[in-house]
């Protein structure tokens, strides 16, 4: 009988749950009013089960490629034996119906962006297709799947589309990009050795330095333009609140720039 626990440890929650909870400053930004509200509290519970489906999800399908690496085949469940693919599906099945059916009592925007969410997430690890191996797919499905489309399931559900959501997808996007940058630099031994080609592959280090440094231009933009259109009356609590949301993209990225 397997443990609740593998399967706890199965979602990696620790990898993305810190940033999960930027959410609630992020309402507080866009509808201070809804902050303690029910529908804040389901949209941080869709968010969580769609973005734990991702992982999930990821390592059913990395399983093989994840038992010839010692400290990948300890972190996957399937790898090291603990749980079988079957109960692995299931698994990812469910936290996909449940986070769907969570937007689904939001409104049908942000639903149709959680399938979107959903399906950007399974074709980023899908084996026959598997757009984490494929250079520049790789850069864009994670930007939409952790990044874009989290934030927009977000924002939608308060606030109808309009020209405010910019300046938040110039730091989200471009954040979201850098991570994957340098995940895929830290594992570029591993990929090279199971033929996965991603963008970093197919670039020089120092190339990626400049992508880089441009990406990070673009957050300080948007940063920039967020704080120069807060009103006047909000200004001290808006600044500290996106200034919170900027600490924790830069305490995000510091753990792996390193390697660089």
């Amino acid at each position: 009988m397997y443990k609740t626990g593998v399967f706890f440890r199965f979602t990696r929650l620790g990898d993305y749950v810190h940033v999960l909870f930027l959410i609630f400053p992020l309402v507080y930004l866009i509808s201070p009013a809804n902050l303690f509200s029910h529908k804040t509290m389901i949209v941080f519970f869709a968010n969580l089960c769609l973005t734990a489906f991702g992982y999930v999800f990821n390592d059913v399908e990395d399983a093989e490629d994840d038992y010839h690496d010692v400290e990948k085949r300890k972190r996957n469940p399937i790898s090291s034996g603990h749980i079988t693919r079957r109960q692995s599906y299931f698994f990812s099945f469910l936290l996909l119906s449940v986070g769907l059916f969570s937007l689904l009592m939001v409104n049908s925007l942000v639903f149709l962006l959680g399938i979107t969410f959903a399906l950007v997430g399974f074709l980023y690890s899908w084996k026959p297709l598997r757009l984490k191996s494929r250079p520049y797919l790789d850069l864009i499905s994670h930007m939409i799947f952790l990044g874009g489309l989290q934030f927009l399931t977000t924002y939608f559900a308060f606030r109808p589309p309009d020209l405010s959501v910019t300046p938040f997808l110039m730091i989200i996007i471009p954040v979201s990009a850098m991570n994957e940058i340098l995940h895929e630099l830290q594992d570029f031994d591993v990929d090279q050795s199971t033929k996965i080609t991603n963008t970093v592959q197919r670039f020089e280090r120092s190339d990626i330095k400049k992508f880089l440094i441009a990406l990070m231009a673009l957050v300080v933009i948007g940063f920039s333009i967020i704080i120069y259109t807060i009103p006047p009356e909000n200004w001290l609590i808006n600044v500290s609140m996106t200034t919170m949301l900027g600490a924790a993209a830069v305490y995000r990225l510091s753990a792996r720039v390193s390697i660089i």
